[in-house]
């Protein structure tokens, strides 16, 4: 496959395992690169708990919001919740939703700036928590992938 660079130059690009396609060069990098993700995945999560705990300490109680962590099928995210007047909670987009913008709304000029502050904390957050547990969760599945190509050169070898 041919490719223009920015410089206007044409690259010729091959599909090598070990080639210019990939930011690793085996199963070793790839094992590597997994350890660094787990380790700033933990990372991530203990930076969602301290801005939970900053947000605590920000607002007093009753918090017209708070943020809560929440993990799903590997991902961690931050979410707003809101007290609902049947005594519950409920998830919100703070700035997307009408209920978010009444809540904004509300709030005093300074009280609003902090908590868009913190709601773009979040929006990094989860950005960066996303990212690592799908790139990750790719690591993963081409290591797998990897393992069965092995498997088939050796039986035709065979």
């Amino acid at each position: 496959m041919i490719i223009a660079t920015p410089g206007g130059i044409n690259e010729v690009i091959r599909p090598e395992p070990k080639g210019p396609l990939l930011p690793f060069t085996g199963k070793g990098s790839v094992r590597r690169r997994l350890r660094e993700l787990e380790s700033r995945r933990g990372a991530i999560v203990e930076h969602m708990r301290q801005v939970i705990g900053e947000l605590n300490a920000t607002f007093r109680p009753p918090r017209p919001v708070h943020l809560g962590l929440h993990h799903n099928g590997g991902y961690h995210h931050l979410r707003w919740r809101a007290p609902v007047a049947s005594g519950g909670q409920t998830y919100l987009d703070l700035c997307g939703s009408d209920a978010g913008r009444a809540i904004l709304h509300a709030l005093p000029a300074a009280a609003r700036r902090v908590i868009l502050t913190f709601e773009r904390r979040r929006l990094d957050l989860n950005l960066a928590s996303s990212l690592c547990r799908h790139e990750e969760l790719r690591l993963r599945d081409h290591l797998a992938k990897l393992d069965v190509l092995h498997e088939c050169e050796q039986q035709n070898c065979e």
